[in-house]
């Protein structure tokens, strides 16, 4: 079974990695990562839940390594339609016409949720976990999106934070408390070192113009009022404590798309499926054994 691909989109270079071994069966689970993140980040015991659909794969955000972007993808390329047309068509160049299960967290939420509107003919559900649909952000990602716009002095301050997180994984371990309500449950997680240390070498290697370019045109990206054009099953999860993406940006994809099911995890930040495990799983199970009995 091949295990990673690489994808020639656009000018992009996209990648996927396989996390079961399975072989191609049932449903194709497609994970998309967040901000600065890396395809790594999904390791196979944080994909675990999802083997039983079907295959499962990781894919890379247009500009995250080992992704590579053209040249010219600067703040001004970056739109809901052109992330969901790069991934739609490295997904489709994967598993052919088979429409797959989106799991996005955060930013892959965001962009599971332009998949499913400007390529529904890809989707069948999406679990957006943290996700949102307008691209502002608070918290130390609201910080860094308003340093950007500080010309050349706020982007050079902004590399230089994200070059401190790729010193040492010890410091990168510990930037990841910025997206925690639960700390305490966040380092005590047993899977948490395993993401640290598979996702830090890409850290080490992001393209940060891409990433600044990201961090530049998101607050301005607002997908809302075409959220009501999706119609697959969707599984919102989030937690009410999120100190990045606020808890209300979920409310309102459960609002606009009709087929939707909301689950607030009281007491977790961001990264609900570390802080809090038992509540995140018995969400995503409920609804996966909804969604399945209607495939």
């Amino acid at each position: 079974m091949k295990n990673l691909w690489e994808k020639q989109v656009e000018g992009h270079r996209l990648v996927a990695i396989s996390t079961n071994t399975s072989g191609d069966f049932g449903i194709p689970v497609f994970f998309l990562h967040g901000i600065g993140g890396s395809i790594y980040f999904w390791t196979p015991e944080e994909t675990s839940l999802f083997h039983h659909v079907g295959s499962c794969y990781s894919l890379s955000l247009p500009g995250h390594y080992p992704a590579i972007p053209p040249k010219e993808f600067t703040a001004t390329s970056i739109t809901a339609a052109l992330i969901a047309r790069l991934l739609s068509k490295s997904i489709q160049e994967i598993v052919g016409n088979k429409k797959v299960l989106l799991v996005g967290h955060s930013t892959g939420g965001f962009a599971a949720l332009c998949i499913a509107i400007y390529a529904p003919q890809v989707v069948s559900g999406i679990v957006s976990i943290a996700g949102f649909c307008k691209g502002q952000w608070t918290g130390a990602l609201g910080f860094n999106q308003w340093l950007v716009r500080q010309g050349s002095m706020g982007r050079a301050m902004f590399k230089k934070v994200y070059q401190l997180g790729g010193v040492n994984k010890e410091i990168f371990r510990m930037f990841w408390q910025v997206y925690a309500n639960d700390h305490m449950a966040l380092f005590s997680h047993p899977h948490f070192n395993a993401v640290v240390n598979s996702t830090f070498p890409d850290v080490q290697n992001l393209d940060l113009d891409s990433i600044v370019s990201y961090f530049t045109a998101m607050p301005q990206i607002d997908i809302t009022p075409d959220l009501s054009k999706i119609d697959v099953p969707t599984c919102v999860i989030v937690g009410d404590r999120d100190p990045i993406v606020p808890s209300r940006q979920s409310l309102i994809i459960a609002e606009k798309i009709a087929n939707s099911n909301l689950a607030v995890i009281k007491g977790s930040g961001h990264l609900p499926f570390f802080e809090k495990p038992i509540e995140y799983k018995r969400a995503v199970d409920a609804w996966l054994a909804e969604f399945l009995s209607l495939s």
